[in-house]
């Protein structure tokens, strides 16, 4: 509400400073300030992007959260070149708009993998490789420094999902522990 308040002064003082971004004749950028200028009896411009390249870039400065979700599910390459900015800064963006870890359950929109939701416990399953692969597995592990190679397999199937599945999500949900971050303990019988 104070938000509105201000940009409402702030449109009334100055007027509208920058124009607002729309694509095949959505408003991508300038909702707030539309209606607000429309209320007030201002003018305010809307330049039409002619192609997504140039709605990404011109939104990526403005807000880089929105311009990859216009931009899609695409690998870091590709959104770094439609949004007109580095693979680093990309990587940063995805980052921070990652989910948090959280002991909630993560429902997905209507994908395919709506089923999905984060579980209090890991998976556990069978998987069956070549001795001479374990033996590697286990080397190239132990060289970053893990004890099993768990989580090389788990990550190294992450980014298999991520190039295979083109709907899959983009974060990579991790062990959960308990709320206090200790382990559960087995209690003995007999």
């Amino acid at each position: 509400m104070a938000e509105n308040r201000d940009l409402r002064a702030s449109l009334l003082r100055i007027g509208p400073q920058l124009p607002g971004l729309s694509l095949d004749g959505v408003l991508l950028d300038g909702r707030k300030k539309a209606t607000m200028c429309a209320e007030l009896g201002l003018h305010f411009e809307i330049v039409e992007a002619q192609t997504l390249t140039e709605a990404c870039s011109v939104l990526w400065s403005r807000h880089p959260s929105r311009a990859l979700e216009l931009a899609g599910k695409r690998n870091v390459l590709e959104l770094a070149q439609l949004c007109g900015a580095t693979p680093t800064a990309i990587a940063k963006q995805l980052a921070a708009d990652k989910p948090k870890k959280s002991h909630h359950k993560r429902i997905l929109n209507d994908a395919p993998f709506s089923q999905l939701k984060t579980a209090p416990k890991m998976k556990r399953v069978i998987l069956v490789i070549e001795p001479e692969l374990h033996a590697y597995a286990r080397e190239a592990a132990a060289q970053i420094g893990h004890r099993n190679f768990s989580k090389l397999a788990r990550d190294a199937l992450w980014e298999k999902i991520a190039l295979l599945v083109p709907n899959a999500p983009q974060f990579q949900p991790r062990r959960v522990q308990a709320p206090n971050g200790a382990r559960a303990h087995r209690r003995r019988t007999g």
